[in-house]
């Protein structure tokens, strides 16, 4: 019999609170996300406790369906819920007090035109056809990164302003989530061999993928590789890459989570590559990690990130 996803969710409800008791309260709310996504997240309430870590059960539901036992899913949702608990309890309870926080800001890069909504209730600052928007860094944990969306009212209460969020977040994000630059040539071998596992020949890929390219191409993110394309800013990031191949940089927005950087020539055509992350980004990039439509151009004579020739944002 196929579970549907309400069924599974119920059982998720059951399994947990059955371990955790009484003194738990679990509850499900729709959370916003990005570019309009809506996820169902589940959080877990010590009584008495004003924090409570959260995590969206349609990933669950979606490895379920993968084929994963659903034991071990609730087991590792457990984990995460008993030991998240205890530590953004003590990670949140600063929450009131700014100057505690003030080294855990850091920011992440998404869409304007498709965040409007999202955007009224977050501090932001406007880059190109994106806005940067800010969290507190918690924790890096085997479960995933602990981070806290920062909101309106957050801001008010501490007093603070989108610049002065945007001036802690410029030292603090390459601090706590390093840029990381790699070869595509590098980050398809990696896919293959996750991939492929035993079956993955070392000699096989590198006479399919030529060490010495032609044009050559690098992905840059950030070394967890979540909200990665936000190194694009990192002080220094483009520079060095484009002074290494002495060229201007065209930066293509793969994702939320990282950009490819081509040396630019001047034959290329702004509305061809528009075009070309348009259907990438509708045939091969979930909803809720498309970043931009639009190709970049980063100047080494001006050290500053813009549109290619003729581009015009949406």
């Amino acid at each position: 019999m196929i579970m549907t996803y309400e069924v599974f969710k119920e059982r998720v409800m059951k399994k947990l609170q059955d371990r955790f008791g009484s003194g738990y309260e679990f509850i499900i709310a729709k959370v916003p996300k990005n570019n309009g996504i809506v996820l169902d997240g589940l959080s877990v309430h010590k009584k008495g406790a004003g924090v409570a870590p959260m995590v969206y059960l349609e990933h669950y539901y979606d490895r379920f369906q993968e084929g994963e036992p659903f034991d071990s899913l609730t087991e590792e949702l457990s984990d995460i819920c008993g030991q998240g608990l205890p530590l953004m309890q003590a990670k949140l309870s600063a929450l009131n007090d700014f100057s505690r926080l003030r080294d855990r800001i850091v920011y992440s890069l998404i869409r304007t035109s498709t965040n409007k909504g999202f955007l009224e209730d977050v501090p932001s600052v406007p880059y190109l056809d994106l806005s940067i928007v800010f969290y507190i860094y918690l924790e890096e944990s085997r479960f995933g990164q602990m981070k806290a969306l920062i909101h309106n009212c957050n801001m008010a209460k501490w007093g603070t302003t989108a610049d002065e969020l945007y001036f802690l977040a410029r030292y603090n994000t390459p601090r706590l989530l390093p840029e990381e630059l790699k070869t595509m040539r590098q980050v398809l071998k990696e896919m293959a061999k996750e991939h492929l596992g035993e079956g993955y020949k070392e000699e096989i890929m590198d006479a399919l993928l030529p060490e010495h390219e032609k044009a050559p191409m690098y992905v840059l993110s950030n070394t967890t590789g979540v909200n990665g394309a936000a190194a694009l800013m990192y002080p220094n990031a483009l520079k060095s890459i484009a002074d290494e191949m002495g060229k201007d940089l065209v930066i293509l927005p793969s994702s939320i989570h990282e950009v490819i950087l081509i040396p630019y020539d001047e034959g290329t055509v702004s509305e061809e590559m528009d075009r070309m992350i348009y259907t990438i980004n509708r045939e091969q990039v979930p909803l809720e990690d498309r970043l931009s439509d639009h190709a970049y151009l980063y100047s080494r004579d001006t050290d500053m990130v813009g549109y290619l020739p003729d581009t015009k944002a949406a």
